[in-house]
């Protein structure tokens, strides 16, 4: 009696998880797929991106990598779409992926079970680890809902347009004074340090703290508020990837790129931990 009714409960618990990352995931029209992960040296590394997008077609998502031409409803709102990632787990004998979709936010909307694979072959191994993961996928047995179409409601009874989100960075244009000078940061942003000129940044939130990305020949300056004063606490380099960058600011040194939001991903590792830590700057 008691085995029975434990299984019961499991079922029950399974098939709840289970109905409630489908509702979830039906909320959401489109899937982008990174060009480039970051536990490969290239883009599409062992045409992994491409089997991703592949897969979520197959189990009947609209995927994109990113790059791709996007339709004009997700470039307006890209809110639209869940980002897809591909994270892989440290085994000794086995290759182990684990599928993540999350949302413009940065909030994990689904996470699959990780997929594995006994391969010695690199490109097999990963690809029969991500079929694996994709099992997961396949139970969600996805379809839009049509949720994000539905304008909100005000409690004033007035219809709000859906949040619009940049579907890439947007650099902002040097500013100009008056007077035909270059504007300082003091008068084009409240509240922030003197005469420090502004060429082209652009700003972000992350852990509820202010930062900007200032452009430069190399990439970016990173800088923070604080204290109303604008400082410098490291730099963003561009490598010879696409969109990939080489952080180095002290405890956020690592690599990143812009997402298809617009949004800065960050990846890391804990240097107490030794694992790997993925931030997201926010753009505003």
């Amino acid at each position: 009696m008691n085995i029975t009714r434990i299984l019961f409960f499991g079922l029950a618990f399974f098939f709840t998880i289970n109905f409630s990352a489908q509702q979830s995931v039906n909320d959401y029209k489109y899937i982008i797929v990174p060009e480039g992960y970051v536990f490969l040296r290239e883009n599409d590394g062992y045409q992994l991106n491409s089997l991703t997008k592949f897969l979520f077609k197959k189990y009947g998502f609209t995927a994109f990598i990113r790059g791709d031409e996007l339709p004009d409803d997700l470039k307006r709102n890209g809110c639209k779409g869940l980002r897809a990632d591909v994270k892989k787990e440290s085994g000794l004998l086995k290759t182990k992926l684990i599928v993540n979709l999350t949302d413009c936010n940065g909030k994990v909307i689904f996470s699959s079970k990780e997929g594995t694979s006994r391969e010695k072959d690199f490109k097999k191994s990963y690809h029969e680890a991500l079929r694996d993961a994709f099992k997961d996928v396949k139970y969600l047995k996805y379809k839009y809902n049509g949720k994000q179409e539905i304008p909100v409601q005000n409690k004033d009874n007035s219809v709000q347009e859906p949040k619009i989100l940049a579907q890439s960075v947007i650099i902002e244009e040097t500013p100009v004074a008056k007077n035909g000078r270059v504007a300082t940061i003091n008068e084009t942003r409240d509240g922030l340090s003197k005469d420090l000129p502004i060429t082209k940044a652009v700003s972000f939130t992350y852990n509820e703290e202010t930062f900007f990305f200032e452009s430069k020949v190399y990439g970016f300056e990173l800088m923070q508020k604080k204290n109303a004063k604008l400082t410098s606490i490291g730099k963003v380099f561009k490598s010879s990837r696409k969109n990939n960058y080489i952080i180095q600011a002290g405890e956020l040194s690592g690599i990143g790129y812009f997402d298809a939001y617009g949004n800065f991903v960050l990846d890391r590792i804990n240097p107490v931990t030794d694992k790997l830590i993925t931030d997201i700057f926010a753009r505003q």
